[in-house]
């Protein structure tokens, strides 16, 4: 099968070297993503992908594409340990295609609990051409962190990657390297869009059962204030056991919503902010036509009946960054722990409406 695209400017040469500029300025791409931007057929892709790694300029694992690195420093073995739920998934399938950039191997061990990360470990330990781990713990808790047990366990000449954490001040594992989204900024990001849009009271609503969610809600007072908002409410739990304890119950959102005399929302995560909408709905508040809505993460914000507006953590960036800072440990063994943060960016759709400067200050 031949692609009907390709003429004398565009023939399988110019495909190759476009499909590897892509591919270059993007990190990872999916074959199925790059031939429908290319518009060519799928297995002409896909012969184009093969002989670019033939020649050592992709590499290509279960259908996504990564940049080859000449640069890069070749690794063994990387096992990465952590749940992967939608938001750790998309972390870890970016680590993955950036260990095959480095030419190592890529191995996933799921760990829903302390436990099962211990055991993890000990596997991985034995494992002759291990290049590091890449730990993702899920840290239900404040207690989940104080008993971790991985940081005691990997000695100090394995590498090892905290990876979308920040372990506290004065723990084993904060002596560790890690790379996280800055979610602080994130935070920011969201607030200051709604200012922009006329929006000056701005509410919360938001998980408590990650160590990501406890950020959020910690930097979001400092965000308000440091903007000239008003703080109207400590943080609302965005659903039914979306605390640690899994027990606590939201409260309703259009009764707080009016309680507050709220103009827009804050909801992490997306998921908890689509179904948010319909209840919203439900008791006689459009979205965006009532309150404005914007979503923090952005893996399904885009999908429901109104298209959210949403903060989207650099996922996919964060386990590449991992991948790179374990690379480094090995070449740089005794140099001082790195901590690593990467800018979330704004993803704009149609949640947020613009409202007057005196209605703003009406509801004040």
């Amino acid at each position: 099968m031949t692609d009907a695209t390709a003429g004398p400017a565009d023939g399988p040469a110019a495909r190759r070297e476009r499909i590897a500029a892509l591919v270059a300025a993007r990190g990872t791409a999916r074959v199925a993503d790059l031939a429908a931007e290319l518009g060519a057929a799928a297995v002409t892709v896909r012969r184009d992908v093969e002989a670019l790694a033939a020649a050592g300029r992709l590499h290509r694992r279960h259908g996504v594409v990564s940049a080859a690195r000449p640069d890069a420093p070749a690794l063994g073995r990387v096992v990465a340990i952590g749940e992967p739920n939608g938001y750790l998934g998309v972390i870890l399938r970016g680590a993955d295609a950036a260990v095959a950039a480095h030419g190592g191997r890529y191995v996933l061990e799921v760990a829903r609990d302390q436990a099962a990360a211990a055991a993890a470990v000990r596997r991985a330990l034995r494992t002759p051409d291990l290049a590091g781990v890449l730990y993702a713990p899920r840290w239900r808790s404040v207690e989940e962190v104080a008993t971790d047990p991985v940081a005691g366990m990997c000695p100090p000449e394995v590498p090892l990657v905290v990876v979308e954490r920040f372990a506290p001040r004065g723990s084993a594992l904060a002596q560790r390297d890690a790379v996280r989204s800055d979610h602080a900024t994130g935070v920011h990001l969201a607030l200051s869009h709604l200012r922009a849009h006329g929006h000056r009271r701005i509410v919360l609503f938001c998980r408590d059962d990650s160590p990501s969610a406890r950020t959020v809600r910690g930097c979001f007072r400092d965000a308000l204030r440091s903007l000239g908002l008003p703080v109207l409410s400590e943080p609302l739990l965005s659903s039914d056991g979306a605390d640690a304890t899994h027990g606590a119950q939201a409260p309703d959102p259009a009764e707080a919503v009016r309680r507050l005399k709220a103009t827009a929302l804050l909801v992490h995560s997306d998921t908890d902010a689509l179904s948010l909408v319909p209840r919203l709905a439900g008791a006689g508040l459009r979205v965006p036509d009532d309150v404005s809505v914007v979503a923090y993460d952005d893996v399904v914000a885009g999908l429901g009946d109104v298209r959210l507006t949403a903060v989207a953590p650099p996922k996919r960036e964060v386990g590449r960054a991992a991948v790179d800072l374990l690379a480094w440990r090995r070449a740089a063994p005794d140099a001082p722990s790195r901590h690593l943060e990467i800018a979330p960016h704004l993803v704009e759709r149609h949640s947020v409406r613009s409202i007057e400067r005196s209605r703003a200050i009406d509801r004040s």
